[in-house]
C-alpha cells in the first residue's frame, strides 16, 4: 500500500480500507486489521457521520472527534477524559457531544 492521503480516521474506517485490500496485506497490516475488527464499535459509514457531526455541530477538532467516535463514551465524565486539561468546556457542549454519540450508538 502507498500513502494517498493523510488525515485522522476512525478504527472503523481503517478496517474498511484494510478489508478492501485484505489479499495484499503484509503481516503487520494483517495484525492491524485484526485489531480493527476486534475493537471498532461502528461500521465505517456511521463512524464518518459521527465524526463529521461532532466537528460541525459540537465544534471540536477532527482529531478529537475521531477519538470520541472510536470509543463512543456513554457519560459526561467519559467525554471529559478525551478533553483533558486542554480547555474548559461548557456543560451544553458536553451534552451536545453526548447527544450526537447517542444517536449513533449500536447496542452491543
Amino acid at each position: 500500500m502507498s500513502v494517498i492521503d493523510k488525515k485522522e480516521i476512525t478504527v472503523a474506517e481503517a478496517r474498511k480500507i484494510l478489508m478492501d485490500k485484505a489479499e495484499d496485506l503484509d503481516p503487520l497490516q494483517r495484525r492491524v486489521l485484526e485489531y480493527t475488527i476486534r475493537f471498532s464499535k461502528l461500521d465505517s459509514d456511521t463512524a464518518v457521520k459521527v465524526t463529521e457531526e461532532l466537528v460541525k455541530e459540537a465544534k471540536i477538532e477532527r482529531s478529537l472527534a475521531v477519538q470520541i467516535a472510536n470509543c463512543m463514551p456513554a457519560s459526561i465524565p467519559e467525554v471529559r477524559t478525551f478533553l483533558g486539561r486542554q480547555r474548559i468546556v461548557a456543560e451544553y457542549t458536553l451534552n451536545k457531544i453526548l447527544g450526537i454519540i447517542e444517536k449513533y450508538r449500536v447496542e452491543e
